[in-house]
């Protein structure tokens, strides 16, 4: 598949202003960057969980199968000191370190119960991380995979914020490109009106309108979305049971809540639990396929995640800064970077699977 190249501007920018002034004077220190209250809030809460992710990378160096268990906590072995128990709320299974204790994550009955009635697994499942208005990077990524075969009905999929959206996407049967115009309308929504405080909001009424009325039906036993329950420590939840169209969108926003950011209150209720953005403690959350390959829409090498598969880490030339990503996923960016952003996820897919033939690793796990 040919993608057209738009011709604007190199996506790499110089972080250096360029002096005007003639003189073999030294140049005047650059103005301060002002910085959007939405853009604010999303820096201090990605802050607060970068921490969390870094924390854990830390103290795990030392081990030769070091996964981050804040990204993609897919450690659940026989090797590791895990123990799973009952609770009275119904909570059939709950995930923890015995020597890591920052992190937890848990599943329902339901949810449990909705992921056996599935006939057909195939594996590997795919991973999404969060990435907010990184957004087309995913549906790129999600294109090339869904061309060459290594996602098909019976894939599981699992994803935060964002990756959340596009694996309910996917199984929607959208095509990436409807899914990528939906993107732009919300995107220029929000550079018309603003971000803080109404995203939510306008995201809700986009999903509303993109997806069919029997999305939960079609995403049971199959979604894995991640949220992040706040009290009395992050806990991370894994919600794939889902009760209708609404209880769905209601469990795609809360994964995607930044505190003052979709909404200008500090946390979002989720069935009876105050809970924020999924990222917070299941940055790629794992499927319940027997393998799990992780997408992430920003470099991996950068932010310390090993076992990352498709990156931007796979094609560095010509891409956009850090701080760049950073702004776009809080900030919309313009139309025809968002093209690009599909553009890059659409190519790292494809490089990912040179080295991964569909033959060798998609594979039946039940049928």
């Amino acid at each position: 598949m040919h993608f057209q190249e738009p011709n604007p501007e190199p996506l790499v920018s110089s972080l250096n202003p360029i002096s005007q002034n003639p003189k073999p004077t030294a140049d005047p220190p650059p103005p301060q960057e002002k910085k959007s209250f939405a853009l604010a809030t999303g820096e201090l809460f990605l802050r607060i969980a970068s921490r969390i992710i870094l924390s854990g990378a830390e103290s795990d160096r030392g081990d030769p199968n070091w996964v981050p268990i804040a990204a993609t906590p897919t450690r659940c072995s026989t090797k590791d000191k895990f123990y799973w128990r009952r609770r009275k709320e119904g909570i059939a299974a709950l995930v923890e370190n015995a020597e890591e204790t920052e992190v937890i994550w848990e599943q329902r009955v339901k949810d449990v119960e909705a992921e056996r009635r599935r006939e057909a697994v195939s594996s590997p499942g795919f991973s999404f991380s969060a990435a907010g208005m990184l957004f087309p990077y995913h549906l790129g990524v999600a294109q090339y995979l869904i061309e060459k075969g290594y996602i098909k009905d019976t894939t599981p999929l699992a994803g935060s914020s964002a990756g959340a959206i596009v694996c309910v996407v996917i199984a929607s049967g959208a095509s990436m490109q409807e899914a990528l115009t939906a993107t732009k309308m919300l995107a220029e929504d929000c550079r018309l009106r603003g971000t803080a405080f109404r995203l939510g909001a306008v995201l809700r009424n986009i999903l509303d309108k993109f997806l069919p009325e029997d999305i939960h039906i079609r995403s049971n036993g199959r979604i894995r979305v991640a949220v992040t329950q706040i009290l009395w420590r992050p806990r991370g939840l894994l919600v794939d049971q889902f009760d209708s169209k609404e209880d769905l969108i209601d469990a795609l926003f809360t994964s995607s809540f930044i505190p003052g950011y979709l909404a200008p209150r500090p946390a979002t209720v989720f069935r009876n639990r105050f809970c924020v953005d999924g990222g917070l403690t299941l940055f790629m959350p794992p499927t319940s396929a027997a393998q799990t390959v992780c997408v992430c829409a920003f470099p991996a090498s950068l932010l310390g995640l090993q076992g990352i598969e498709i990156s931007p880490d796979y094609n560095p030339e010509n891409r956009a800064s850090p701080r760049e990503l950073f702004n776009w996923a809080l900030e919309p960016a313009e139309d025809h970077i968002l093209d690009k952003l599909f553009e890059h996820g659409y190519a790292d897919a494809a490089a990912w699977a040179k080295g991964n033939p569909i033959e060798e690793i998609v594979k039946d796990d039940r049928q």
